[in-house]
């Protein structure tokens, strides 16, 4: 069944990946999304959130074999962080997505992992810092950056007051809060389909949405 947050996850990640290899053409060696999606926990046991990201992954890098954290150098120079986004919804309701925020990504890549041919985990520094406003996570201003790590993790962090760079650097101030998400995300990878493959996929979603109105 096509819930609403299924449709707007397929979505963001086709059209995202028709973008990229539309600007790329032929010169894309291999596309990946990576695809997180749990619980917060802890101080927001209410709070769900999901990262997506676009991955290009050179031809060469994925022929190394077996590998972690293998650096971006050498055979994977050319890997490279195409677009990445957080998006929140309660879990209580995990069909409806309530924000979302396209992150930088710009973000330094410290390793990748490879696993049969396959990009299999990322290891990254901070993604961009962002606020958010959820009655969810208890009101008012929360700033969160992202972090993919251990190959294929990944965990938000929480500041309370906001600051404009992520992690917890201004603990010593009273009153603040900061720390990290209760429970990692474990990634999954896949890659994304070739151009003609991807405008069959968009064509039925777009057929299965028409059905769907001309049933309801």
């Amino acid at each position: 069944m096509w819930t609403t947050r299924v449709r707007y996850v397929l979505s963001v990640l086709l059209l995202g990946a028709a973008t990229a290899l539309g600007t790329a053409g032929s010169a894309r060696a291999a596309l990946y999304t990576g695809h997180y999606d749990p619980a917060y926990g802890g101080i927001f046991p209410q709070l769900g959130w999901e990262a997506s990201a676009l991955f290009d992954v050179p031809a060469a890098c994925l022929a190394i074999g077996n590998g972690t954290n293998i650096p971006i150098s050498g055979a994977c120079a050319g890997f490279d962080v195409l677009s990445a986004q957080v998006s929140f919804y309660n879990v209580a309701d995990p069909d409806t997505i309530l924000q979302s925020y396209a992150l930088d990504p710009n973000v330094i890549v410290n390793g990748i992992n490879i696993a049969g041919g396959h990009l299999s985990g990322i290891d990254t520094g901070f993604f961009n810092f962002f606020i958010s406003q959820l009655d969810i996570a208890g009101g008012g201003d929360f700033g969160f950056s992202l972090i993919l790590f251990g190959g294929n993790l990944a965990q938000l962090i929480y500041a309370d007051p906001p600051q404009t760079s992520p992690g917890c650097a201004f603990l010593p101030v009273p009153g603040a809060n900061c720390g990290i998400s209760a429970n990692a995300a474990t990634g999954v990878f896949t890659p994304v389909p070739e151009p003609e493959t991807l405008a069959l996929m968009l064509a039925g979603l777009g057929a299965i949405g028409v059905a769907r109105r001309r049933r309801s």
